[in-house]
């Protein structure tokens, strides 16, 4: 038995793996694979010519805005298991053979990933990985009904599209306003800017909150951003920025809207629960090991 490191003429065989696996988690799109070949550290497990295994981890290029003493983050984006071998004796190989790898870059690191299933979470733990955060998701559902009684907020700032330009000022408000786990950084903004209605708050000529809408499905909207800046926070910007998010997601004709926040960040929960937002399943886990 051996592992080593994946390539493009593996991917067939990577594909079939993750299809028919015993144990599978995919933190990509499909279409995604030969990319995350390319750019991420990725490995396979091999008895013979068989493949039994598969984990793949991506380094994140680093943010000019994540604070200088934080890790750069690395994000486990893949990890398969065929029938047969069991995750508590298959999984630590894997992983020991992963930080190998990853050290080589000789900079401290932290992988990043969701909980996932019972048996991800205890193999994680066992590999070192620790609760980082725990993440509450909440949705406000019969928006047609529900968005013409919502009261209409006061407006201390002004609401403008975003634009390309504002994405470099905007990553400073982003960086101010959530820790290093959750920053975006320029190109987290730039994609947000492809794909979603994006809402910047003015005030005078500098940026002090944003709002991001990203469709999940033709009747299902997600707020995947609402940051303010803790220098204007407390000011009704952040309700502001809600409500205008509620009013066009009814507007455009959507049943739900959906979002997601700490656990431990209760203002925001207080915020969203006024305007009807209700909590759906258990939170779930972010897990960390940090690689110095």
């Amino acid at each position: 038995m051996k592992i080593v490191r994946a390539a493009s003429a593996d991917l067939e065989r990577i594909r079939r793996l993750i299809h028919t696996a015993r144990y599978r988690y995919t933190d990509y799109g499909v279409e995604d694979l030969p990319s995350l070949l390319d750019k991420a550290v990725c490995l396979i497990g091999l008895e013979g010519e068989a493949l039994w295994g598969f984990a793949g981890v991506q380094v994140e290029a680093r943010p000019v805005t994540l604070p200088a003493p934080a890790p750069t983050r690395a994000y486990l984006r893949g990890l398969a298991l065929r029938a047969g071998y069991a995750p508590q004796t298959h999984l630590p190989p894997l992983f020991a053979a992963l930080e190998s790898e990853l050290r080589q870059r000789r900079q401290a690191l932290q992988i990043i990933t969701y909980g996932g299933d019972p048996w991800m979470a205890r193999a994680l733990s066992e590999a070192g990985f620790a609760v980082l955060d725990e993440v509450q998701f909440f949705v406000l559902d019969r928006l047609r009904r529900r968005g013409p009684a919502l009261p209409v907020p006061a407006q201390p700032a002004r609401l403008q599209p975003a634009r390309a330009a504002d994405l470099a000022p905007l990553a400073e408000v982003d960086a101010a306003a959530f820790p290093p786990l959750w920053h975006f950084g320029y190109e987290d903004m730039l994609e947000l800017l492809l794909r979603s209605r994006m809402q910047i708050a003015w005030h005078d000529s500098r940026p002090i909150g944003y709002s991001a809408l990203i469709a999940n499905s033709g009747a299902e909207t997600q707020l995947a951003r609402l940051a303010v800046h803790p220098a204007v926070q407390k000011q009704g910007i952040g309700r502001q920025l809600l409500y205008d998010a509620v009013r066009y997601a009814v507007e455009a004709g959507y049943e739900t809207l959906a979002l997601n926040t700490q656990t431990d960040n209760l203002r925001s929960q207080r915020l969203y629960r006024s305007f009807g937002f209700q909590p759906i399943a258990s939170p779930i886990a972010v897990l960390g090991r940090e690689l110095a």
